[in-house]
């Protein structure tokens, strides 16, 4: 994600849902767990049925299930907010406006099974066990409802963001779930790699901006239903607009497509294009085939999903181009290398400022140096006003999002710090040193996660990462 820095069945058969195998770049195979969504979108209200392939890949049995329902994030009384002070209006243009997600049946293997949902709404824990090794089918008829409010999940002032609308299965470590809370700034996630199979019936008035593959479109009258497939995606989400004018290229055998609310999408699309080739041929193959580039009602600059990004329509044109840039990144450092986004948001997003400043560098030196030299000064300011009101400031970019106390602490250490710590390591090592090493850090770990032990292995430099992870370095 990057932030707006102004203040500085018909559902697919099962053998479909089987898990496909995919070979990755140390010559080994993964199984990935799956999704089949069935969809039917109108008047603000999602109705859904889940079927997810459950892989107890563990060495030891597990004793339930568990899934995040981040659309009660959305909920009255939540307190886990989907939005902060800052953003608080831009949001909710209407006033204040709630949504929700219930569950309406729950199978496992073709069984009625017993369930719980958290006090707080945010977590669904099915009383059923897995064993290691084994599968389990499970089954989830929901409804969620959407808020009127420019966020990822919501009836938007031109359109409908639809992000966070379904159970996801939390991510699994070591035997234990990751219940990860819901922040109201940063990327609340850590999921998985999985495959996606898509239907989704709504109005035809609509234009879809998707996650994933188009496979099928059948119009039948007023409705329209569009079927999708995504292999080794993290999440899925659309964009829906009337007003879409749509612009498309072909870039390295990829199709990249952008939905623009302000018919002026072939310069940003032509933009898209060139950084990710730039990217393709720097890091390696992002999973899917397809990017689609969403301008949409938001109250942030951006926000990545795999093969889609979200950008903010009221951006400046020079804003949404860096925005693009950034978000284009994320189809690598998160949609093909992921993180623990809540403990470790520094990874990802300055990864994605990082490779921004390589593209800018290939394009644009003045305009490069002018981006790092941005990053020093936002960092430095922070620095100087948290030591001035407080007496002391947490400048260490391994922490968890709870700990940032507000926005503009959250960006000057995750983003602007953190493309400092990779900009410096580039002036050890040199760029083409630089770039390789990254380059074997999204080989090794494609469809996997990383963290700072990670990097360490294939970038080197203990002693750098460590002091800018735990805050030890002066800038």
């Amino acid at each position: 994600m990057l932030y707006f820095k102004k203040f500085l069945i018909c559902i697919l058969s099962f053998a479909l849902l089987g898990c496909a195998t995919l070979f990755i770049s140390c010559n080994r195979s993964t199984t990935l767990p799956s999704y089949s969504l069935y969809l039917d979108y109108e008047d603000g209200v999602l109705n859904g049925k889940a079927v997810y392939k459950f892989v107890n890949d563990e060495k030891t049995d597990l004793n339930e299930i568990k899934f995040a329902l981040r659309a009660n994030a959305y909920s009255q009384g939540s307190t886990n907010k989907p939005v902060g002070e800052n953003g608080y209006e831009k949001a909710y243009y209407m006033g204040e406006s709630f949504g929700n997600i219930e569950i309406l049946n729950l199978l496992v293997n073709q069984k009625s099974t017993p369930y719980l949902i958290s006090d707080d709404g945010y977590i669904l824990t099915i009383n059923e066990g897995v064993k290691s090794g084994d599968a389990a089918q499970i089954e989830i008829d929901f409804k969620t409802t959407l808020p009127y409010a420019n966020l990822r999940l919501g009836v938007t002032e031109k359109g409908v963001n639809l992000a966070d609308f379904f159970p996801t299965a939390c991510k699994i470590t070591d035997g234990k779930y990751s219940e990860i809370p819901y922040s109201p700034f940063g990327d609340p996630y850590f999921f998985d790699a999985c495959d996606y199979f898509i239907e989704l019936t709504l109005p035809s008035r609509f234009t879809v901006a998707s996650s994933g593959e188009p496979t099928q479109t059948v119009v039948d009258g007023e409705k329209t239903t569009y079927s999708y497939q995504l292999l080794g995606g993290r999440d899925f989400a659309f964009a829906l607009s009337p007003n879409y004018t749509v612009y498309q290229n072909v870039v390295d055998g990829s199709t990249l497509t952008y939905f623009s609310l302000s018919n002026c999408g072939q310069e940003f699309l032509d933009l898209a294009s060139d950084c990710y080739s730039f990217f393709k041929k720097t890091f390696g193959s992002t999973p899917g085939k397809t990017f689609s580039i969403a301008e949409t009602d938001f109250t942030l600059d951006g926000m990545e999903f795999s093969s889609l990004c979200f950008l903010s329509a009221d951006l400046s044109a020079e804003d949404k181009k860096l925005a693009l840039i950034h978000e284009t990144a994320h189809e690598w450092w998160y949609g093909g290398v992921g993180c623990n986004q809540y403990e470790n948001a520094f990874i990802d997003e300055g990864l994605c400022e990082y490779s921004t400043y390589l593209y800018l560098l290939s394009t644009d030196k003045e305009r490069a140096n002018s981006f790092i030299e941005s990053a020093k000064s936002a960092y430095k300011s922070f620095f100087s006003i948290e030591k001035t009101l407080s007496g002391k400031v947490n400048t260490a970019m391994q922490r968890n999002l709870s700990t940032f106390k507000s926005e503009y602490e959250y960006y000057c250490v995750a983003y602007a710090k953190s493309l400092l710590a990779f900009y410096e390591y580039q002036n050890v090592v040199g760029e083409e040193r630089a770039k390789a090493n990254l380059k074997k850090l999204y080989l090794d770990n494609y469809l996997g996660e990383i963290g700072l032990e990670e990097i360490i292995s294939a970038l080197g430099k203990r002693e750098h990462f460590e002091s800018f992870a735990k805050g030890k370095v002066l800038i």
